[in-house]
């Protein structure tokens, strides 16, 4: 009996590593979705910063 027992400890032990595996990945999936969303599409390029360094005092200034 204490066999089969601790052969039944271990498939239960097992199958809980399993679901806790898998609700851990879901709440992951569900968190990365949500940092997706809240990014938004920035695929897009956005106001471009064109700076050129003036020879003569070493600092950046805008180009142009």
């Amino acid at each position: 009996m204490n066999t089969t027992a601790g052969i039944v400890a271990g498939l239960l032990v097992a199958g809980a590593a399993v679901t806790a595996f898998r609700f851990a990945r879901r709440k992951a999936d569900e968190f990365r979705a949500a940092i997706d969303e809240l990014r938004g599409d920035r695929s897009g390029a956005g106001a471009i910063l064109d700076f050129e360094k003036d020879p003569n005092t070493g600092v950046f200034r805008p180009r142009g």
